[in-house]
């Protein structure tokens, strides 16, 4: 791994840490400020509602200018929100720190998935991915484990403050220049006019980039789901954060597990026969989930499903690069960050509200049978991938007898 990649990896590791351990703080202290369901799923779903509009102008703006400096300012606006929540001590305040750190980590994110596949050689890509995701996951383990000790011993509001100076590391590295933008991150003049009469409806009419999409779809609408429903779940059955925060841990250790082994799984599987195998097993797991209530036996469940979703992100992210054309990446990613956002958002809105009514068990069934539906709509693509991957392979076996 060399010096760029490693310090890339190191800062989008650490804002992802603050992200998703400030996802937990914020459900479980609304619970503990007597929120209902309902408005606890509204302060989930809005982690992600503003950046679903802005993060394709904001693909389109990295895309010309490059990724340094709106990573820089998305870093430091993620710390300045997570202050407010530290500093007020109100439902209000979780509102307005649900939306500036989701927002400004979700633009941060559209640079880093542009940037992720420009450092190196374009053949390292795939490799670059998998280290980035890997260094997500452990940030995924970690922040909700450290935010969950943190609240028993120390309190909500500490616990927002340790996850808010963890993206003071990126703003450093960025601001200091550590690493820089990779060369080509910008636009020529001539690039930037015919950016402006381009729309997302040219991007869409592309049957790859819409096929990619849909999964994208899925996949952030269950990661988004586990991470508002676990904790509604494990308060319904009397645990406390400290033992979410495990359950959660043990989801995202398994998509650590996973990510290690994404090479050895490429060489035997292709991009979409691994997809379809990560849907099918998380809504298998997620049928089991709701009838099990000993914390060992939710840890194991949870871990499985996180093997199961552990590859969606990288997999899906890497699709996109394969059909995305060369000068729109930004753009591509940005949109795929609205799709995301857009589902994250409605999803916990609408499973807050259904949960208050009729409990969680339905609605872990209900993504259950999302995940399976998803699964068997595309599975055509079983067959397709793994006629191309022997012919692929058969191509090289030709080339190496030569």
């Amino acid at each position: 791994m060399n010096r760029t990649l490693a310090y890339f990896i190191a800062i989008s590791s650490a804002n992802h840490l603050c992200f998703m351990g400030t996802r937990l703080v914020l459900v479980l202290y609304a619970i503990h400020l007597q929120a209902s369901p309902a408005i606890v799923g509204l302060i989930a779903g809005l982690f992600g509602v503003v950046s679903a509009f802005v993060s394709v102008p904001a693909g389109r703006v990295m895309d010309r200018i490059g990724t340094g400096k709106p990573m820089l300012w998305c870093s430091a606006l993620m710390v300045a929100g997570s202050m407010v929540g530290v500093l007020w001590h109100d439902i209000a305040a979780l509102f307005i720190v649900s939306i500036v750190v989701g927002t400004f980590y979700s633009l941060f994110f559209v640079g880093h998935a542009q940037w992720v596949g420009k450092i190196g050689k374009p053949e390292n890509r795939v490799n670059n991915i998998g280290l980035a995701s890997l260094g997500f996951s452990v940030a995924t383990f970690t922040g909700p484990m450290a935010a969950g000790y943190v609240i028993d011993h120390f309190g909500h509001a500490l616990a927002l403050f340790m996850l808010g100076m963890v993206p003071m590391f990126s703003v450093a590295v960025l601001a200091l220049k550590v690493i820089e933008a990779p060369p080509g991150s910008g636009q020529s003049a001539a690039s930037r006019a015919a950016a402006g009469k381009r729309s997302i409806k040219d991007l869409l009419r592309d049957r790859e980039l819409r096929r990619v999409y849909m999964v994208c779809v899925i996949a952030s609408s269950t990661w988004s789901i586990v991470s508002l429903l676990i904790p509604l779940y494990g308060s319904e059955i009397g645990l406390s954060a400290s033992t979410i925060g495990l359950i959660l841990g043990a989801y995202s250790s398994a998509s650590i597990v996973i990510r290690v082994f994404m090479t050895h799984l490429a060489r035997r599987f292709t991009g979409w026969q691994q997809m379809l195998l990560s849907l099918g097993s998380a809504g298998a797991c997620f049928i089991i989930l709701p009838l099990v209530t000993q914390v060992a036996g939710l840890m194991v469940v949870a871990f499985m499903i996180g093997l199961g979703m552990g590859l969606a992100g990288p997999l899906s992210q890497n699709l996109l690069y394969d059909a995305s054309p060369p000068d729109r990446i930004g753009e591509v990613m940005g949109l795929r960050v609205t799709v995301m956002n857009s589902t994250s958002t409605a999803i916990p809105l609408v499973s807050g509200s259904l949960s208050a009514a009729v409990g969680v068990a339905p609605i872990f069934w209900m993504l259950a049978l999302v995940l399976l539906g998803g699964a068997w709509s595309r599975r055509g693509q079983w067959k397709l991938a793994r006629t191309v991957h022997e012919t692929v392979s058969a191509g090289s076996g030709k080339e190496s007898g030569k």
